[in-house]
């Protein structure tokens, strides 16, 4: 049975007539089958009815959100996911169900987001009310899991939730609450808490096999799990499981257009003006005929410079016998150009190299063991072993290029010798090598060097970067419960958990090494294709990073009824735990004073190592003063070894209601981390003066223009101060028949002393205005790459520096719904649905200044989401008919659009809520007549079906069909940096297209 709470008037005249409550809550019982899994619902948290061979009837069952066991308490909403909502949505992992929940917002790290170079690259986590995965708190059977090393844009910190064995998921409860006073004050925005099967008995085997109907994204799937013992007559329970599951990666050029090219130019608006070239799309024309401007490929071009490297011709292609080679030529002339020759190499980046998803490779093994001890205990331990694996490749670096800040080294031009020699020693204009005539020859690579000419290079690297990443986890848990005395409950229990990653990038060059070959004429620029691998890992050589993360904690509870309250016992928790978690993520590229050139283009310095003990002491109170009225409050208070301590308080008033006080100190990251650079992508507005002169004095082109890469470069600060919420919650549950029942629970958090890059308002129009110089305390600001076409005028600004800080406030409400229904038609036939929904009412910051920035329904905040964000709606519906042995299930998912604007204003955008022009040069795109190319993104939906035959008791076949309408992403031109042209965050099934998928289920 699953008991909610009800709404009546009597709750609410009692809760007007207790102002000091704590917690108000009315409770009633919803009838449902004993033997039917919980579908997903939004109710207060409650026990759930396992399969006959995996029942834990007549056991506690621990509700999060309580330290009660086997016990209805508390009111804050919790949406609960069993595993049998999930096999009818034909999800395959917990993390695929986090993301699909509606409280899941912006911020979120989903599979979609792994397709390059970003930080968290490997992992996915969800962002409960947008608040960041750092303000979200995953729990695995209640216990924290130690965090996964890499930080989600190098600040914050997150469990990954891959590592998670899926086949083993009993339930996953998410409570939407903030600041739990049961598992810590870092809970700002809610709790995650995946729940493992307690009991299994037999031999359970299931196997599946899927693959898009593009012929891509093929899965193969396997687990088996035995179990022996019945805890209610054996007294012990033992099971083992293995887990394999491998997904093929899906290139973008087996997508439709315009997700399959980065040639926009075929978009056009209604008064012919199409979109510009960006800069995916190189040496390609725009609509109107105009050439997009001379840009690097991996066919080497070549010109020739003086000592002062004033240009002596125009660039043609290095080695014109061998041509584009796999590339397409086209023809530039004389007035198109001035710096390209005759014929150049168009390059579509998208088509040739870019993934919408990762290859991907999961497998663990997990065993538990459980036995009652005595009368009146019971008594667990268990173990986990999970790895995943992941590759995908992204766009190659190009030889002229610079590194990331600190002492950022700009190679850009970049030349080559007229001589080279065994002995020669790379240097910034190559005109000091120490080879000349006496002791070297004629350099191979340059058709200047007869005339004693330096040749300027313009050139890829041929290959494409890749990123494979090992992630390994270890979890070691143990507890025990029971009663003595007169009604005494005590829980103890001890986990330890450790993430190892092993971060392998390859193809990233070493300017340095580059420079050396480059003088000793060892790399062959004019056929690539000669280079021996010994010189190839020489300039590029593999760049392996492990990090680790460990945690262990040891936590007790101890309980009581005291006496009988005319609605039950009056009962009283305490408990207290401790933990210690450290992080070690050491620099992929670390900063090298003595020998700047020897870092790595391409490669972020962050890291952050660093190591925290918490002493931690909670209570709970729960009276139910009368059938229909329960009040319960609860607290706790942390100490941080780092200096930090708070005290959490849940209040609750109201029918369903909670007030909490929340506390996160900062991440190591944000302590301790070494500087980070995250990419935006920026363009310049010609309807502003400065930036109209820095187009004009470009001529126009693509470089000035188009869009471009701006490096936010963040660095931790040992000074920082806690973040501090406060969070409420008002709700109520209404149950018109035993049948049906409906939620709906408003929810408000504000947390204060917000930890993000200070203000570089105003960096990026001053670096425009003042010829490249910005005056703003505590920022730094470093040019790009300069234009090829025009190398004397000031480059597009390439980095913007600042530290960490306290400094703002964040606002966030919103309101949830929740329906659920269950109705027998006939003999043997039933139907069931259920509901979720999440409308987001505001989210906002206040900075230091006390302008308030708008965030809800818009594409911000940029800093925090990728610019993937906050959308207003988001909701799920799923619809089961059970026809004997037989069900069929349809699950819809929708996500509304958002205004595209980048209102985030402190962290150097200029976009408002609902002005579209405004966000010009920020995140709206436009046509070559400046117009904007979208205002609103377009709502995301679709829809997946499931059926399952039971052919008999030990042997069932299922089909999912995913996304069974073939809906398309909509077209985002600004969704997560423009990189993908729609939004990663809320399309990936989009985007992957219609999956079929079959598999089956036996039990022995």
């Amino acid at each position: 049975m699953v008991t909610t709470s009800r709404f009546t008037s009597k709750a609410l005249l009692l809760a007007a007539a207790t102002p000091f409550a704590l917690v108000l809550s009315t409770t009633t019982g919803f009838a449902q089958d004993a033997t039917t899994a919980t579908d997903a619902q939004t109710v207060a948290p409650t026990a759930q009815t396992l399969p006959a061979d995996e029942s834990s009837e007549g056991q506690d069952i621990v509700v999060t959100g309580s330290l009660f066991r086997g016990a209805d308490t508390g009111p804050s909403p919790v949406t609960t996911l069993t595993a049998a909502t999930l096999q009818q949505r034909g999800i395959n992992t917990a993390a695929e169900a986090v993301q699909r929940l509606t409280a899941n917002g912006a911020g979120t790290i989903s599979q979609g987001w792994n397709t390059g170079s970003n930080f968290a690259t490997g992992a996915t986590a969800a962002s409960l009310r947008g608040l960041s995965v750092q303000s979200t708190l995953t729990l695995f059977d209640g216990l924290r899991m130690a965090p996964y090393p890499l930080a989600d844009d190098g600040q914050r910190n997150f469990v990954d939730m891959n590592t998670i064995p899926s086949s083993l998921v009993d339930r996953i409860e998410v409570l939407k609450d903030g600041a739990s006073s049961t598992y810590g004050a870092d809970a700002v925005a809610g709790v995650i808490n995946v729940i493992m099967k307690k009991q299994i008995e037999g031999l359970h085997l299931n196997g599946s096999a899927g693959i898009s109907d593009r012929g891509d994204g093929a899965e193969q799937r396997l687990d088996a799990t035995w179990g022996y013992g019945d805890l209610a007559t054996q007294g012990f329970n033992f099971y083992v499981n293995g887990e394999y599951q491998n997904t093929e990666a899906v290139n973008a050029s087996d997508r439709g257009y315009p997700f399959n090219s980065s040639d926009l130019s075929r978009i056009c608006n209604d008064a012919g003006s199409c979109i510009a070239q960006p800069a995916g799309a190189r040496n390609f024309f725009n609509a109107d005929g105009t050439y997009s401007g001379l840009a690097s490929t991996t066919v080497a071009m070549v010109r020739p410079v003086d000592e002062t490297g004033g240009a002596l011709g125009r660039y043609n292609i290095l080695n014109a016998a061998d041509g584009c080679r796999d590339l397409n030529p086209v023809t530039v002339l004389p007035g198109q150009s001035p710096t390209a020759g005759s014929v150049v190499c168009q390059q579509d980046f998208r088509k040739q190299y870019l993934q919408v998803l990762p290859q991907q490779e999961r497998y663990g093994f997990s065993g538990r063991f459980t036995a009652n001890v005595g009368d009146n205990a019971q008594a667990y331990v268990s173990g986990n072993y999970y790895r995943t694996n992941t590759f995908t490749q992204i766009s190659p670096l190009g030889f002229n290029n610079q590194t990331t800040p600190p002492g950022s080294v700009l190679l850009n031009p970049l030349y080559l010798p007229a001589y080279v020699c065994a002995g020669g020693v790379g240097s910034l204009t190559m005109l000091d090598t120490g080879c000349n005539a006496g002791n070297g020859v004629l350099n191979p690579n340059n058709p200047f060097a007869a005339s004693g000419s330096r040749a300027q290079l313009l050139s890829l690297y041929d290959r494409p970067r890749t990123i494979e990443t090992n992630s390994r986890a270890l979890r070691l848990a143990a507890g025990i419960s029971g009663t003595f005395g007169d009604d005494w409950k005590y829980s103890g229990d001890f986990t330890a958990s450790n993430t190892q990653l092993d971060v392998i990038q390859k193809n990233y060059l070493i300017p340095q090494r580059l420079l050396d070959v480059i003088a000793r004429g060892t790399y062959d620029f004019v056929n690539p294709g000669n280079n021996s691998e010994e010189i190839r890992n020489y300039i590029s050589p593999e760049n392996r990073t492990r990090s680790t993360a460990d945690l262990w904690q040891i936590q007790g509870t101890l309980s009581k009824s005291l006496f009988t309250l005319p609605g039950g016992p009056l009962q009283v928790a305490i408990g207290g735990a401790y933990r210690k978690e450290s992080i070690d993520n050491p620099s992929a590229n670390p900063q090298n004073d003595a020998h700047p050139y020897d870092r790595y283009y391409g490669v972020n310095s962050v890291g952050a190592v660093g190591s925290r003990n918490v002493k931690s002491a909670f209570f709970e109170i729960n009276a139910p003063v009368l059938d229909q009225l329960v009040i319960n409050g609860s607290g706790r208070y942390d100490d941080y070894s780092s200096g930090q301590s708070n005290f959490s308080p849940i209040q609750q008033f109201s029918v369903r209601g909670t007030f909490s006080k929340g506390f996160r100190i900062p991440s190591f990251n944000e302590a301790n981390g070494l500087p980070t650079t995250g990419y935006v992508t920026r363009s310049l507005d010609p309807s502003i003066p400065a930036q109209a002169a820095f187009i004009a004095a470009h001529g126009g082109n693509s470089y000035a223009t188009g869009q471009f890469s701006l490096g936010n470069t963040s660095t931790g600060n040992p000074d920082l101060d806690p973040e501090k919420s406060t969070s409420w919650t008002l709700g109520a549950i209404f149950e018109p028949t035993s049948r049906i029942n409906f939620t709906v629970d408003y929810f408000n958090i504000k947390v204060k002393g917000i930890i993000n890059p200070a203000s570089s308002a105003g960096a990026f129009e001053q670096y425009y205005a003042n010829n490249g110089v910005v005056n703003l305390p505590g920022v730094v600001v470093r040019p790009g790459l300069a234009d090829n076409d025009n190398p004397a005028a000031l480059p597009q600004i390439g980095f913007i520096e600042v530290s960490y800080q306290n400094a703002d406030e964040q606002r966030v409400s919103g309101i949830d719904f929740g329906a659920n229904a269950r109705f027998p038609i006939g003999d043997n036939v039933t139907f069931i649905t259920s509901a979720d929904a999440s409308y987001l009412l505001k989210f906002e910051k206040q900075t230091a200044d006390g302008n308030v920035e708008r965030y809800d329904g818009t594409l911000s905040p940029c800093n925090n989401t990728s610019c993937s964000g906050s959308p207003k709606w988001r909701a799920t519906w799923q619809n089961t008919l059970e026809v004997g042995a037989a069900s069929l299930s349809a699950t819809a998912y929708y996500t509304a659009g958002y205004d595209l604007a980048s209102t985030d204003v402190s962290n150097g955008y200029s976009g408002v809520k609902g002005d579209c022009e405004a966000s010009i040069g920020s995140s709206v795109v436009t046509y070559q007549d400046g117009s904007p190319v979208l205002c609103n993104a377009k709502a995301t939906w679709n829809l997946d079906m499931t059926a399952t035959v039971k052919v008999n008791d030990r042997f069932t076949l299922y089909t999912n069909v995913l996304n069974i309408l073939d809906i398309k992403p909509p077209f985002d031109p600004s969704g997560g940096y423009s990189i993908n042209q729609y939004n990663p965050a809320w399309t990936t099934g989009n985007i992957m297209g219609r999956f079929i998928r079959v598999g089956a289920r036996v039990g022995f």
